[in-house]
């Protein structure tokens, strides 16, 4: 049985109408009988495949089945008709198939099954999709590319991040390093502030009662001048004293037996006179030892102030310098603690930069993934991996 073989004039209305409809159509139609033979083939199916209707009409349509399918292409429509498998009618798929002349075209090829008497035939809608896989090719080619450059890129950013993430990280140990030593250089200095103000007091005060010690001996070394000449006045008074209890003696020799009391009076004056003389001269010489001795320790004070002096002047400097360092160890402090805090936080933006590389690269390899999943294993666009892709997404 055939169908549309050719167009019939004496044919109902509907027939001619449905017949002209599918003659007109935009896809390729073929239909085929229960034999598989072609019964119908319109104009677009001659330009899609480049037969002319003679050619095909009454042949077995796997002619125009690519060739790695017309092997079995007979028993898997008879096993569709024979099971009622629907695999492939009923719905549509993507494939290439071979023009009259060699080449290749890419289709959308849909299925549909009809009854003829007891058996089934087939209409098969082709629809050339050339232009759109052209388009598609060079979309998914670009694309790819694209991706490629971004995960190369990627992996470039990855290794950079990382190692700016390992130079914070180690810039981070060494700050907190740097900082924590600063904070204890700066507690030393604070130290030696307080240690050199403390001694610029002690060095006023020993200057201050190195002064007054110079000014005691000097005042000394004049008392004992002043003592020496009182101990000369004794002296000349045991002199005169002595003296007189000489002559007193000589009086009491001339006066005889009258005078011999008076004598014994003047002989214990004349042994007190010479006992002040003697004292006196050993207070004299005490006086003068004392004097001179004074007289050096207040030659060596005087001349010890001005070192004293000079040694109070340093301290000053020293603890002024040491105000100085004192703040400048503070500010430099301050700085590295924020240094620090800088760090830090560059620290945990690189890491977040290759947390961000690394999330960026899997993204590239899910959209090559994704991209792949646009070809089937032969490198045709398989055009139902939307779905796939987008629950892959």
């Amino acid at each position: 049985m055939q169908l549309f073989t050719t167009p019939s004039k004496k044919g109902t209305p509907p027939v001619r109408l449905f017949q002209s409809t599918l003659e007109n159509a935009i896809d390729a139609v073929v239909i085929i009988d229960d034999q598989n033979r072609v019964t119908f083939f319109n104009k677009a199916a001659e330009a899609l495949w480049g037969y002319r209707p003679d050619e095909v009409l009454n042949q077995n349509v796997k002619m125009l089945v690519p060739e790695r399918f017309r092997a079995g292409h007979d028993d898997l429509v008879e096993r569709n008709r024979t099971t009622g498998q629907d695999r492939i009618v009923g719905s549509s798929r993507d494939l290439k198939l071979n023009r009259k002349d060699g080449s290749e075209v890419s289709v959308s090829l849909a299925l549909s099954k009809m009854r003829i008497g007891n058996s089934w035939g087939y209409a098969a809608f082709v629809r050339n999709i050339s232009a759109e896989y052209d388009s598609l090719n060079r979309l998914l080619d670009q694309v790819a590319l694209s991706a490629d450059s971004v995960s190369i890129s990627s992996e470039q950013m990855e290794e950079a991040a990382t190692k700016v993430n390992d130079g914070a990280t180690r810039q981070a140990a060494a700050a907190q390093e740097a900082s924590a030593s600063m904070e204890q250089i700066t507690a030393n200095i604070r130290q030696c502030a307080d240690n050199a103000a403390q001694t610029e007091k002690i060095a006023n005060n020993s200057l201050t009662q190195a002064e007054s010690a110079a000014s005691t001996v000097q005042d000394a070394v004049k008392a004992m001048g002043e003592i020496a000449a009182k101990i000369g006045i004794v002296q000349e008074i045991a002199r005169q004293t002595d003296l007189l209890a000489l002559n007193a003696a000589v009086e009491a020799a001339r006066a005889g037996h009258n005078g011999k009391g008076f004598a014994i009076v003047a002989a214990e004056v004349r042994r007190l006179a010479e006992r002040s003389k003697v004292a006196a001269e050993e207070i004299v010489a005490l006086s003068r030892l004392t004097a001179d001795t004074s007289s050096k320790a207040g030659k060596e004070l005087s001349e010890l102030v001005p070192e004293i002096q000079r040694t109070s002047d340093l301290v000053s400097e020293i603890s002024a310098a040491t105000q100085e360092q004192r703040i400048g160890s503070e500010q430099i402090n301050s700085a590295i603690s924020e240094l620090d805090q800088i760090i830090q936080s560059n620290a945990a933006a690189a890491h977040q930069a290759a947390a961000t590389t690394k999330n960026l690269i899997e993204g590239s390899e899910k959209l090559k993934a994704i991209l792949g999943s646009f070809r089937d294993a032969e490198g045709n666009i398989n055009r139902s991996a939307g779905d796939e892709a987008a629950n892959a997404a």
